[in-house]
């Protein structure tokens, strides 16, 4: 059968739903091949996301018999399963196709192999335990006693051996549907759909929790920053931080830190306020009607498209810009963030723009994101929102076509996240580089340990880069370096090469272009070129060749 690259839709980056049900098919039921492409994750991949796609199809009945088969493949307790089958239930022109096929399964199987039947049978028995099974898709009835009826006749034509298998699982669907009868309980379902143990599946996500209504864009959040909090703090913004905000710690430029932790929570403190302040206060002109900074673009025609699986692997939401240049607009490129509401910014939603160029090759003004959990940290943080978050992403598409109102961050956050995330990553580690040059300000002018007295010269050829690269340029860089010629740096940029080689902690500014990534750059490549001076093997041998010198000299 034709592969996925095969059947790529017009568009060259996803199947359309036919295709995609196809090929799926064709491998997990048809061949039963174990490399198969994930049911949950091609569905929600396809052309225009699933439930869009499934809406404006027009279904014939073996195509909904199929559908059946393969969502009941998916695996129950998986949030993309469950997000792939509320979708597809969510589509009216499939339910209600749905709806009618159920009535007559024995007679539109009636033409298929006894193989055949037995596996649609089945699929019904499976989707139809777990509808019952899950109080949050209690909306999505099918008519269950003619379903039942009808799968009781496919049941009694086939063999003794094909029978028995649906036996066990059509005992359980009467039980199932005679409990919801009795009085609404749904614990035979739902144990059924467990395979009989005392265990229930996990509840379907968007479902009610009790005492607390679950809301798309919910502000309340949980989190102090600082302390021992900083470990798991969190990095995005939260809903509440959007509305009002406290100042951060002031960073000592005199004195001491009394500690890493306290240094680590200052400047992680004060680096994500300097992003989120900005944002907050171009919010809350909004909110007073006022007109956003120069530096932030407000969107007021944003439209969700559908839903897709990204790379490597998380959910994505396809956006549409309406309004007057949205097909132009270029201040978003992948990391950048969006701040999104549905209720005039009383609540928000923030999410990590991706897949940049191939939105641009649309030109219709479609952009993919990334919804992140309210307050989202390090962990949860990639490229698509992880497949744990499907409640966040069931939510979201409940939204449906509503608009929203979008605002691009001044601040580009794919240059804040991977700092703050590596400052939280200091925390939780317990031990901070270079603690007493960064706490206590001492001992900065030190020379590194990879300078030890007694070493032999460093080949410093990358930054004396106009000399002969094929003949070794062995410089002492503890000493004067005024007289070495051969380099494209000025004396400033010299100046600040020699600082990174030969002290513990330098910093080297300027402003744009005046090629601080270059010095940067050629230092690493001496150090790269040197390694067997400063790596832990070279030292070793070192020592080793002092001892046996002093052991000779003796």
């Amino acid at each position: 059968p034709p592969s996925v690259a095969d059947r790529m839709a017009d568009d060259g980056l996803h199947l359309g739903l036919r295709d995609a049900l196809q090929v799926l098919y064709n491998g997990h039921v048809k061949a039963e091949d174990a490399a198969a492409p994930p049911i949950a994750q091609t569905l929600l991949g396809v052309h225009e996301g699933l439930q869009r796609a499934a809406k404006v199809s027009r279904w014939s009945e073996w195509e909904v018999h199929r559908s059946v088969v393969l969502l009941s493949r998916m695996h129950g307790e998986d949030p993309l399963a469950r997000l792939a089958l509320l979708a597809m239930l969510s589509a009216s022109s499939w339910y209600e196709m749905a709806c009618h096929c159920a009535q007559s399964v024995a007679s539109s199987l009636a033409s298929r192999s006894p193989v055949t039947r037995e596996q649609v049978a089945r699929g019904w028995l499976e989707l139809s335990l777990l509808l019952l099974a899950e109080p949050a898709l209690d909306r999505f009835k099918l008519p269950y006693d003619v379903l039942q009826s009808e799968l009781e006749t496919i049941r009694g034509q086939l063999g003794h051996q094909l029978g028995q298998r649906l036996s066990k699982r059509s005992g359980e669907l009467a039980d199932a549907i005679e409990a919801v009868k009795r009085g609404g309980a749904r614990g035979a379902a739902r144990n059924a759909r467990s395979g009989g143990g005392s265990k229930p599946t996990g509840s379907l996500p968007g479902r009610s929790v009790p005492g607390r209504s679950v809301s798309f864009f919910s502000s309340d959040a949980a989190g102090a920053t600082g302390g021992a909090a900083l470990k798991t703090a969190p990095i995005l913004p939260r809903g509440d931080e959007l509305i009002s905000g406290s100042d951060p710690p002031t960073n000592k430029t005199r004195g001491e830190y009394a500690s890493a932790e306290e240094y680590v929570g200052t400047h992680f403190a004060l680096l994500r306020e300097d992003f989120i302040r900005p944002l907050r206060d171009a919010l809350n002109a909004v909110r007073r009607g006022e007109a956003p900074p120069r530096e932030v673009r407000l969107h007021r025609d944003v439209r969700l498209v559908g839903t897709h699986v990204g790379e490597p692997g998380g959910l994505l939401h396809h956006l549409r810009i309406g309004g007057e240049g949205a097909e132009t607009e270029t201040g978003l490129i992948n990391g950048s963030l969006v701040v999104l509401s549905k209720d005039g910014w009383r609540t928000t939603r923030c999410a990590v723009v991706t897949k940049r160029e191939a939105a641009r090759v649309r030109a219709d003004g479609s952009l993919f994101v990334s919804f992140q959990a309210d307050g989202a940290g390090a962990d949860n943080h990639t490229l698509g929102a992880s497949s744990r978050d499907a409640a966040l992403a069931i939510e979201i598409a409940s939204l449906g076509s509503a608009p929203l109102e979008m605002i691009e961050a001044g601040a580009y956050w794919g240059a804040y996240r991977p700092v703050l995330a590596a400052l939280q990553a200091a925390a939780a580690s317990g031990s901070l580089p270079l603690e007493d040059s960064l706490l206590r300000c001492s001992n900065c002018d030190a020379p590194p340990s990879y300078l030890r007295p007694g070493l032999p010269s460093y080949d410093v050829r990358p930054i004396f880069n106009l000399t002969d690269q094929d003949a070794p340029c062995a410089v002492d860089v503890s000493g004067l370096w005024e007289g070495q010629q051969g380099s494209s740096l000025d004396a400033y940029q010299l100046q600040a090469a020699k600082a990174l080689l030969t002290r513990r902690l330098a910093l080297v500014q300027g402003p744009p272009g005046t090629g601080k990534t270059f010095i940067g750059l050629m230092v690493v490549r001496t150090l790269l070129r040197n390694t067997a001076l400063w790596s832990a093997d070279g030292i070793a041998a070192q020592d080793a060749a002092a001892a046996a010198a002093a052991a000779a000299a003796a």
